[in-house]
């Protein structure tokens, strides 16, 4: 009992009573469970919640009508009188614990009258509490502290609070494998943003030396040149523990985006551009599916001109997760030169996507390579657009080419809407969407129209003749399989005939079962089959009489 006692004094002799923070700005204020009558019951409620621990009944659990009270303070960004609130849950912080710790730290961060000694005083109160996470107060404290800019603070606050002390007893089971790479990410993020501090630093001193036109004689500039040397050492410091851990936390498996950015930034700027994109590389590979991975691997290969087979296969895995990303355009003029049929589908793919819709460059780049198609009549390329098209031409018009749509498009981007009109044109043979963009347009540029309108129509004439040449060389595949059944079936009946006992008969039988075989046939097929069938006749016919 004596520790319960003692553990509310803790708890209710927090910054939210120390330090003129509950004060108003006049003195002549009224209380505030005064101020405003409630408009609900559970803020009439509130209202009588906090007259009544102000009282000093601090034995009754009225936690439930004050949560509502602070809802409304918070909506209303009234942290004055959320302050007031919160210092009177402080006697119930059995059961709102986790309350009293994110609401209060938000209205600390918020109030204006908070100093880092409420700040402080109000981490630790919460850290005695057993039902939160200690690791966790800490580090949000520690967010808070980088959120200001204030990285001194930050990096002895994590050196000397709970995160890196090595007792067991601040670790479970469940907690110790999750926080602990965390701890190192952000000691190491600390680390590297006082390493660019540093840079900065050393930066300006550079300058100040510079300045100095009587050389390095001067006394002055000799101590400047030293200052210069101990900035240099501290910062090679800070970049060396950062390394060491973001290394760490890189093997682990999971998102560290933020984290192997500030790594490469500081290997690339010592020059070991080769540790740099090996861990890039490691972080692609355990992460095939965070979009991120591929693009900080890809850009690094930009920057540093690597070979365009590793960019194109970085790309295309960016594709399978994401396949309406920027970067695809990139993966386009990669593959542009050597595989236009897989630059199509790709295309195709991206302008699926609202959010490319409205953008010129896949719309150029699609109208670009199909006239390119259409010059060189390229049977697998137009096998390729006409496949892809083909799934697409029942809802590509009303979603890219509504005629409805046609003044509003040329009034915003007379660019875009005569490229797309150009698409339209070849690949539909409704000219509705060209018909309405030409009618807006200036004499001068509907000869583009006018021109994508013939290679759209050659292309479909183009279209018709190869369905017409595959359909009737299907029907003369067809007829030449009967045909050759035909004679098949003559040759058996020939064979019959002169393995027969009776040779003249033989022969007779053989001649008509042909004839019979031979006729049925002819009526079922082309010309030039037939004439094959009568010579495979005459043939059998000569053989039955050698046979005879």
């Amino acid at each position: 009992m004596e520790q319960d006692s003692d553990e509310d004094d803790q708890i209710s002799s927090t910054s939210w009573t120390s330090g003129r923070l509950l004060d108003g700005d006049d003195d002549e204020e009224a209380p505030f469970y005064t101020l405003t009558s409630g408009e609900s019951a559970a803020e009439t409620d509130a209202h009588k919640g906090l007259q009544f621990v102000s009282r000093g009944n601090w034995h009754r659990h009225v936690h439930v009508p004050l949560v509502h009270l602070l809802r409304r303070a918070l909506l209303q960004h009234n942290w004055h009188h959320a302050a007031h609130v919160l210092s009177a849950l402080c006697t119930e912080y059995r059961d709102v614990g986790h309350i009293i710790w994110q609401v209060g730290s938000e209205v600390l961060y918020k109030h204006p009258r908070t100093e880092s000694v409420h700040l402080q005083s109000h981490v630790d109160n919460m850290e005695k509490v057993v039902t939160l996470n200690r690791f966790q107060v800490h580090l949000e404290f520690i967010f808070h502290l980088l959120s200001k800019g204030r990285l001194e603070e930050a990096y002895e606050t994590i050196k000397s609070g709970p995160l890196r002390k090595k007792r067991s007893c601040f670790f479970t089971k469940a907690s110790q494998p999750i926080w602990v790479p965390i701890v190192k990410a952000y000691t190491g993020l600390i680390e590297y943003g006082l390493w660019v501090q540093g840079r900065q630093r050393i930066s300006r001193q550079q300058q100040d030396v510079s300045s100095f036109t009587g050389g390095y004689d001067t006394q002055e500039s000799l101590m400047l040149d030293s200052t210069l040397t101990t900035f240099e050492e501290t910062v090679q410091r800070h970049a060396g523990k950062a390394e060491n851990n973001f290394e760490d936390i890189l093997k682990e498996p999971g998102v560290w985006d933020i984290f192997v950015t500030k790594q490469v930034e500081m290997l690339e700027y010592y020059g070991r551009t080769e540790d740099a994109e090996k861990d890039l590389q490691k972080y692609w590979e355990k992460n095939p599916e965070n979009p991120n991975a591929h693009r900080y691997y890809y850009f690094f290969l930009t920057r540093h001109n690597r070979p365009a087979e590793q960019k194109v296969r970085v790309l295309q895995e960016l594709q399978k997760i994401v396949p309406s990303d920027e970067l695809i355009l990139d993966l386009v003029c990669l593959k542009q030169e050597e595989d236009v049929g897989e630059c199509v589908g790709v295309l195709f793919n991206l302008l699926d996507h609202h959010c490319w819709s409205q953008d010129i460059r896949p719309w150029q780049k699609l109208a670009d390579i199909l006239r390119d198609i259409h010059s060189t009549q390229s049977l697998p390329l137009l096998d390729v657009v006409e496949q892809c098209w083909d799934v697409r031409q029942d809802w590509w018009p009303p979603y890219h080419f509504p005629p409805t749509m046609a003044t509003c498009m040329v009034q915003t981007d007379t660019t875009l809407a005569c490229v797309k009109a150009v698409v339209c044109s070849i690949l539909s043979p409704d000219r509705g969407f060209v018909e309405a963009v030409s009618n807006l347009l200036q004499p001068n540029q509907r000869a583009v129209l006018e021109e994508a309108v013939k290679v759209g129509d050659a292309w479909r004439r183009g279209q018709n003749v190869r369905t017409s040449r595959s359909s009737s060389a299907s029907s003369r595949g067809s007829s030449s399989d009967g045909g050759r059944s035909g004679a098949n079936r003559s040759s058996s009946a020939s064979s019959r005939g002169r393995s027969s006992d009776g040779g003249s008969s033989g022969a007779n039988r053989s001649s008509s079962s042909s004839s019979s075989s031979g006729s049925r046939n002819s009526s079922s097929s082309s010309n030039n089959s037939s004439s094959s069938c009568i010579s495979e006749l005459n043939n059998s016919h000569s053989m039955g009489e050698n046979a005879v």
